[in-house]
């Protein structure tokens, strides 16, 4: 069969359109934490048909090979050579030393609400550009989201098909990578703006771990939105002059802004 696939796959790239079994996909709900009375609480994740996940596959195989040379060693999902358990031990290494010797740290926590879902494409296919992808590469993934709809199964049963205009697709290879890419940009951002906190013995400060949507900051231009609910912050050390006050509530987060340890995070 492998002949016969690759001809597909040169004649969808070349007509810059897949066949309608690869981009057509079923949508199943996972349940997350919170009240399940709301949608909000349920993950989309898309049940792609066999094909599609080995065209997937192999573009995957091609942008991990770049995702080291592109992505900052905070960001530790979907690149080779890293794991979660880097950005858990450094968190938990750097509230050890901060308790231990008094210093006053504190840690903000965000979370990213239906972050792959909410992937701009135009932002995407900018950012693959200005990261020196190969037009050629580009110009594949592109053709994988051109015209892709989806349809929802519910008990069992399917709904009607609707178009999908943005997001990356949970449960393929390569979306990891593609989000990882959308959200580094913002990081950029950030790190050149922000200090962090120095410990002894260190020349530059501690400014974010990032592992897919567990720590990230509000931006519109990528289509994000911090999903307050799930957002946290933690003072770790001796705060002689008490806490900063914050806002109470996901309401006044959401009219106020953010704003702590020198972070602001608003419209």
């Amino acid at each position: 069969m492998g002949e016969d696939l690759l001809t597909v796959f040169k004649e969808s790239f070349k007509d810059r359109m897949l066949p309608l079994s690869c981009r057509r996909t079923v949508i199943t709900l996972l349940p997350e934490k919170g009240n399940l009375q709301e949608m909000k609480n349920w993950r989309p994740v898309s049940l792609l048909c066999s094909d599609y996940k080995i065209l997937f596959k192999a573009l995957a195989n091609w942008l991990r090979e770049v995702m080291t040379q592109v992505i900052h060693k905070d960001q530790t999902y979907c690149v080779s050579g890293r794991s979660i358990l880097d950005s858990v031990s450094l968190i938990r290494d750097i509230l050890d030393i901060s308790g231990s010797l008094g210093i006053r740290t504190g840690l903000t926590s965000l979370d990213q609400e239906k972050a792959f879902d909410r992937v701009e494409h135009l932002f995407l296919w900018k950012t693959l550009e200005r990261f020196g992808l190969s037009p050629g590469l580009t110009a594949m993934i592109k053709v994988m989201y051109q015209d892709i709809e989806s349809v929802l199964k519910i008990n069992g049963s399917l709904g009607a098909p609707f178009r999908v205009r943005r997001g990356v697709r949970q449960g393929c290879s390569l979306s990891g990578m593609l989000y990882e890419l959308a959200i580094e940009p913002l990081l950029c951002k950030i790190r050149a703006n922000i200090g962090g906190q120095v410990l002894k013995g260190f020349n530059k400060g501690f400014i974010l771990p990032a592992y897919a949507d567990d720590i990230v900051i509000f931006g519109t231009l990528s289509g994000a939105k911090v999903n307050w609910a799930k957002s946290e912050a933690l003072a770790v050390g001796n705060w002689r002059e008490g806490l900063p006050s914050l806002p109470r509530g996901g309401a006044d987060l959401e009219k106020d802004g953010f704003k702590y340890l020198g972070v602001y995070v608003g419209e």
